[in-house]
């Protein structure tokens, strides 16, 4: 089959390139609507206790289907918020957003009560609104609408966050990091490119490649999210991978056609050749990452599985556009792919040296760069055993960003703690709230809630200063007397409409770090039992401790099934036992010294301000360590098949080991090196995003790469391969026979 297709796409190269054209001519139009088949918020998990919580208050409480935002107030001109010029006009610009509908006011700067919702210099206020009963669409739009309007205000300075304003926030911010790897990565790769390559039209073809894998990717994208929701961050990790490994694998093809062409001189024969072995050699890599990533396919979670399909669909993308459209083009410029020559040596022969002394010196003390490589990657490691999780929220996004700024000034106010609110939820069945033994049995429970230490304040059905406790008993005699009097909004929020549920929030009185939320988290089940009350526990902490268990128990599953198939895979390709071994125990170090560099950056704080982060996160955020596992595994596997093959094919020749892993490491080294640049240049890009999982991403996938491509593949590779001698190419004769049926030779 891969020889029918390699002399098609040789002999009737226009074809194949007037096909190409003309899907992404198709695509171009649909690619630049992707956004809106994305979403920012997180899907439901289904069946744990803190979604039932959540799915009951919604069902069964009076407003729990609302959305809240909290409105931050400043004045342009110096005036206080509690100044009557300021409140006039103010309260002109809250009118007329009010007035776009769907909206009330739930506590304001004007309104009394008990949260301190102005700063104690009065240099800023705030105001929580609510959306009445929208779904999350109409939500994002009132929230455009309600931005727009707020712009126009004259005098002051307002800022919208919370529920659909941040999401609408994170899908704008991870549109624009998207943009600037494109408009950074580009440029600084063909650079890069035009060092390695020597040459300025081979060097723009990768780039040709990525920005084709890019448009149809994204057009792909936008086809099927009609269908199926996609993450927001979809499209940056989709963006990050069709550059890095369309890119990575034009550079292969491309160089491999220099190479041809020198030999056959012929374009076309040198076009089927490159297609034949280095499109092979593409073919396989693609096929493992692609393997890799379906470790995303795992959790039982649309929000990270949608991630997966992205990036699987991406690499096919990519893959099949280097195997069949690069070609095509290879075949129709010849040798005008060297035109423009920056250089006067030959191109790809200028490091051929370098390499072939780098090879010569590993193989004379194998034994000690082995032994130091795994060492330096062991000591990175151990700071990812004190790995803690966490979702940073609103404090994950950049300093400018709205909801940033107003999660601040409530952290300033003292009122953090709303966002991260315990939630109990009792259940009196038939017998119901309003009689009078549990009446007193939440009375009693709210009393002591009040007294845990890190609880600022507890919202309950029975929690209000100002009444007398006799009073407030009469007034829950029935529910009748209860819904008829003065406290009928509080009812309303804290006793289900059929009276079998009573809602009580637990309001702590600062940000939790992880360990401080399994403590007061351990503290409520205890007051619970310690109540015999037949309650469930809530709210965001719970949530988040519940996301965690499914990804993560779901981990060793994923990792079952990519070193596997890794297993099966290189075994095949490679007739061998050894080499798929040696790949995963050495990517599994790689990815275990980035997980412990990404712990002391983002949980420590060591050089977090390098990267716009004050004293670090004081955790990782709770996806980070899944996404970059699927894709450092099946990055890594590029630079394993490109290294490897050309072993193997030498190996095939007849000639010896030693001679082996030198003629390979003196043909791939600037060819790896080259593509481990790129990447990391468009890692790096995504380093500089206001999202903090996209930084963490960028972080450390550019940490990986770069360990990957100097000290494994370049040190840790060939030590292992020179040593194990003949037991490289051991495969039991059974599996032999039928594994020669694959072909990954570059001859």
């Amino acid at each position: 089959m891969t020889i029918s297709i390699a002399r098609f796409i040789a002999r009737y190269p226009r074809w194949v390139l007037a096909f190409w054209l003309s899907q992404l001519a198709l695509a171009l139009p649909l690619a630049t609507q992707v956004s809106s088949v994305l979403t920012a918020r997180p899907d439901s998990l289904i069946e744990t206790v803190g979604q039932q919580v959540r799915s009951i208050v919604r069902t069964s409480f009076a407003g729990s289907g609302d959305e809240t935002l909290v409105l931050l107030a400043k004045s342009e001109t110096g005036l206080t918020v509690d100044d009557p010029a300021f409140l006039e006009r103010y309260t002109a610009a809250l009118d007329t957003v009010l007035a776009l509908g769907g909206l009330t006011v739930t506590q304001g700067l004007s309104t009394p009560g008990r949260l301190p919702l102005i700063a104690e210099d009065g240099s800023f206020g705030v105001t929580l609104l609510r959306i009445e009963n929208h779904d999350y669409n109409k939500a994002k739009r009132l929230v455009q609408q309600i931005r727009a309007t707020l712009a126009a205000a004259d005098g002051l300075e307002l800022t919208l966050a919370g529920g659909p304003a941040t999401f609408e926030e994170v899908e704008s911010v991870s549109e624009r990091d998207a943009r600037r790897a494109e408009i950074y990565g580009l440029p600084i790769s063909l650079v890069v490119l035009m060092v390695g390559f020597g040459a300025l039209v081979a060097s723009a073809l990768p780039l040709l490649v990525a920005l084709t894998s890019i448009s149809l990717s994204l057009a792909g994208l936008f086809l099927i999210g009609n269908f199926v929701e996609f993450a927001v961050f979809t499209q940056s990790v989709v963006t990050m991978l069709a550059l890095a490994t369309g890119i990575d694998y034009a550079l292969l093809m491309v160089n491999r056609f220099r190479e041809e062409l020198r030999t056959h001189f012929d374009p076309r024969e040198a076009a089927e050749r490159t297609a034949l072995t280095a499109g092979r050699a593409v073919a396989f890599s693609g096929i493992t990452v692609m393997v890799a990533l379906s470790a995303l396919l795992v959790p039982p979670s649309i929000y990270i599985r949608s991630i997966g399909i992205g990036s699987i669909f991406v690499l096919f993308v990519s893959v099949l556009v280097s195997i069949t459209a690069l070609p095509a083009l290879l075949a129709l410029l010849g040798h005008r792919v060297n035109r423009f020559r920056l250089t006067t040596k030959e191109p790809g022969m200028r490091t051929r040296r370098f390499w072939t002394g780098r090879a010569v010196t590993i193989m004379k003390r194998p034994r000690l760069s082995l032994s130091l490589g795994v060492a330096v990657l062991v000591v990175l490691s151990l700071p990812a055993f004190l790995m803690k999780l966490d979702d940073p929220g609103p404090f994950g996004l950049g300093k400018n960003t709205d909801s940033r700024i107003v999660v601040e000034a409530l952290d300033s106010l003292g009122l953090t703690g709303i966002l991260e609110s315990v939630d109990i939820l009792i259940d009196f069945e038939e017998r119901g709230f309003f009689h009078p033994s549990n009446v007193r049995a939440v009375s009693s429970f709210v009393r002591d809630a009040a007294m845990v230490e890190t609880i600022a304040a507890v919202v309950s059905p029975v929690t209000l200063s100002a009444v007398p406790s006799l009073l407030l008993y009469q007034y829950f005699a029935t529910p009748e007397a209860a819904r008829s009097s003065e406290l009928a909004p509080v009812v309303e929020l804290t006793v289900s409409r059929d009276d079998r549920y009573v809602l009580v929030q637990a309001v702590p009185n600062s940000r939790l770090s992880p360990t401080d939320s399994d403590t007061l988290l351990e503290r409520f089940r205890a007051l619970i039992a310690e109540h015999d009350l037949p309650a469930m526990i809530g709210g965001a902490k719970v949530l988040q401790a519940e996301w965690i268990d499914v990804l993560y128990s779901n981990f060793p599953l994923a990792l079952g099934i990519v070193y596997l198939a890794t297993l099966v895979l290189l075994g095949i390709a490679f007739r061998s036992l050894l080499i798929p071994i040696k790949s995963i125990v050495l990517n599994t170090l790689t990815i275990g010294a980035t997980y412990g560099i990404l712990t002391l950056i983002f949980q420590v704080g060591i050089g977090a301000s390098w990267f716009g982060l004050d004293g670090g996160l004081g955790f990782v955020d709770t996806s980070a360590p899944l996404f970059i596992f699927a894709m450092v595994f099946g990055l890594s596997m590029d630079y394993e098949v490109f290294l490897v093959a050309r072993m193997y094919e030498a190996h095939q020749r007849g000639l010896a080991d030693r001679q082996a892993i030198i003629s390979a490491i003196t043909s791939t080294g600037g060819v790896i090196s080259s593509a481990a640049a790129i990447m990391i240049v468009v890692f790096s890009t995504f380093i500089f995003s206001e999202v903090a999982l996209i930084k963490t991403l960028g972080i450390g996938l550019t940490v990986a790469i770069f360990l990957d491509a100097t000290l494994v593949r370049m040190v840790l590779v060939p030590a292992v391969m020179v040593l194990a001698g003949k037991w490289n190419w051991w495969l039991p004769k059974p599996i032999a026979r039928w594994a020669t049926r694959v072909d990954l030779r570059h001859e």
